[in-house]
């Protein structure tokens, strides 16, 4: 197995887990506020700078991932019907070549799920966790529709290239890079929240007393 890819399964992995217990946390809160409350527990959130860093980081493997999904669906995977027409043994060439090196540049999707996922922990100052939630719950969707593309993709590589499992891999990547897409606005949302308390935070600081 591919490290890249060992790599991927595991920080998904991770974020699934970090993820649903954080609903587990968020339930019990709600349901016993006074246990949580003798257990220290606080309710309002501590900041830090470190929280600052995750989310750039998750901006960032955001944005990287956006572009990745698209670069799928407009380059990569039309190419499979483009080497079917050489015949079998161009398709397979191809078809093996991409599943090689595929792992290498989508490891950075896994991080950035496991990013979101431990910010769901650690509060950003001026972003709503709300909106945290909106992209972890993309990040599970991306994790439960990729199966299916990945399933089209084995059947190809095992039989041969498939109008049927082509036009399934498209679809269920199309679907993919949409939800990128959507986490790629909703992560620059939240960059803009948090960059808006920094401006308010220096105008305040400058201003006279």
């Amino acid at each position: 197995m591919s490290p890249f890819f060992l790599i991927l399964l595991l920080t998904v992995a991770a974020s699934l887990l970090l993820s649903l217990a954080a609903v587990a946390r968020t339930v019990w809160l709600r349901l016993h506020p006074a246990g949580a409350a003798q257990l220290g527990i606080e309710q309002s959130p501590r900041y830090s700078n470190a929280s600052d860093s995750l989310l750039l980081l998750a901006v960032g493997l955001s944005c990287y991932s956006v572009a990745a999904g698209w670069a799928g669906q407009l380059v990569c995977y039309p190419i499979y019907a483009d080497m079917s027409a050489y015949g079998p043994q161009a398709f397979h060439a191809y078809s093996h070549g991409y599943l090689s090196r595929w792992a290498s540049g989508t490891w950075p999707v896994g991080v950035m799920c496991l990013t979101w996922a431990v910010l769901l922990w650690v509060p950003v100052r001026n972003v709503p966790k709300r909106l945290v939630w909106s992209i972890v719950a993309l990040c599970v969707a991306f994790a439960a529709v990729t199966p299916f593309a990945a399933i089209a993709q084995d059947h190809m590589f095992a039989e041969g290239f498939s109008n049927e499992q082509y036009a399934r891999l498209m679809w269920w990547n199309g679907a993919r890079s949409v939800i990128f897409t959507f986490i790629g606005f909703l992560s620059l949302a939240a960059m803009r929240r948090r960059l808006m308390f920094t401006g308010s935070e220096s105008f305040e600081m400058k201003s006279p007393k």
